[in-house]
């Protein structure tokens, strides 16, 4: 069992960690302009400011958070069933489907609950 979890750490991480990378690509042509470095929280969090509310709704719940939560427990459960036996139940079309659906509601309410209502674009 400790091997199962230090293998999904090891791989899921990283793994969200790039997409973090990604969202800040997808996004760009929108004009929001994230950092494209994973690590740089401070930097992340200044964009996130300047973000309007639907913008950060949509950006940091739906995409970081939801996607993100897509990849990873996706990537995990395949894992589990590719190399330590696991069940696989968890990735049948429906399953997918009901998480995918899951995980995107909890980033909208996860985009609601996390914004802090201040922004750093000026109003006039």
């Amino acid at each position: 069992m400790a091997e199962l979890i230090v293998t999904m750490l090891v791989v899921a991480v990283p793994v969200y960690f790039l997409w973090l990378v990604v969202v800040a690509l997808i996004v760009r042509p929108f004009g929001i302009r994230l950092p494209l470095e994973p690590f740089s929280f401070g930097k992340r969090r200044s964009a996130f400011r300047d973000l309007t509310f639907p913008q950060y709704v949509f950006v940091c719940g739906v995409l970081c958070f939801g996607c993100g939560m897509v990849i990873v427990t996706t990537l995990s459960r395949y894992l589990e069933w590719k190399y330590f036996h696991g069940s696989s139940a968890s990735l049948s079309t429906t399953e997918l489907l009901l998480n995918l659906v899951t995980y995107l509601m909890a980033g909208v309410l996860y985009g609601l609950i996390s914004w802090t209502g201040t922004t750093g674009r000026k109003t006039s």
